[in-house]
């Protein structure tokens, strides 16, 4: 008796939920649903589909343009960053103009004034063998340079010497300038008037050394006296710049001083020079 009870409660809930769908049923096909035409029913069906593709072509064309997009973005951005760094190249290279002209124009306003016969020229290039022993200007012989003439420079308001020619070509010539171990210049002290002979000693690190300067002179010569050429050579006329004195020193087994000289020239910054013919400048 007990076993019918609960066989009677478990197909309860099911015959339960199959009246529920029967009614529901009746209910449909009793109602206007019974007019749909299988015809009705298959256009619905289609209608999904169409609508599910249409939906899925819409989704894949916005994702392509929105890819096409991202891309034409990207393309706008490498232009953008291309023409920025295009922009800063000549900005960089219109600083350089600027510079160059301020220093041309300096260089052009000493150029003038200068009562020696001179032509300016431009270091091109240095020696590819030692980049200390010479330089390479950009005129030569058919600009009227030839070897051994004086080659000077303008910087910080006064005339300073750089070396001499040594070598031309058409168009280009060599220098070499005085701290070659080969140079040696005849100078004297600018107000003292002791003279002596400056000679390089190979690099730009090093001083120039002026020897011969008798002890005599020691009593009248101090630290930071100007030194300039003696004009005693006919190859670099008197009273051009060398440099300063930076010590003086004085050997009991020696009859002269020697002297170490800083540069007038700052060799690390030289650009320009002007190359000196020995001839009157005619002024107008």
């Amino acid at each position: 008796m007990a076993i019918n009870q609960r066989s009677n409660r478990f197909w309860g809930v099911p015959s339960f939920l199959i009246l529920i769908a029967l009614n529901i049923l009746i209910l449909i096909f009793s109602t206007n649903m019974m007019l749909l035409s299988p015809k009705s029913v298959g256009m619905s069906v289609l209608s999904l589909f169409q609508q599910g593709i249409h939906g899925t072509i819409t989704w894949v064309t916005d994702t392509v343009n929105s890819i096409n997009e991202l891309k034409h973005l990207k393309d706008q951005y490498d232009q953008t960053l291309a023409k920025l760094n295009e922009f800063q190249e000549m900005n960089r290279n219109f600083e350089e103009i600027i510079q160059e002209n301020a220093l041309l124009r300096e260089q052009l306003g000493f150029s003038k004034s200068l009562d020696l016969a001179h032509i300016p020229a431009k270091i091109i290039g240095k020696d590819p063998v030692n980049l200390f022993s010479s330089f390479i200007i950009d005129k030569g012989s058919l600009d009227g340079i030839s070897k051994n003439m004086p080659v000077t420079a303008y910087q910080n308001g006064v005339i300073g010497l750089v070396g001499k020619v040594i070598q031309t070509g058409f168009n280009s010539s060599q220098v070499i300038p005085l701290y070659n171990s080969t140079s040696y210049v005849a100078s004297r002290f600018q107000y003292s008037r002791y003279e002596g002979l400056i000679s390089g000693l190979g690099d730009t690190e090093n001083h120039l050394i002026m020897d011969y300067v008798k002890k005599t002179a020691l009593a009248q010569i101090n630290v930071n006296d100007m030194v300039i050429t003696s004009g005693m050579q006919s190859l670099y006329p008197g009273g051009i710049y060398i440099g300063k004195v930076e010590s003086i020193t004085s050997r009991e087994y020696d009859t002269s001083l020697e002297i170490e000289v800083s540069p007038t020239i700052d060799f690390g910054n030289l650009e320009f020079v002007f190359i000196l013919t020995g001839k009157p400048e005619q002024n107008e």
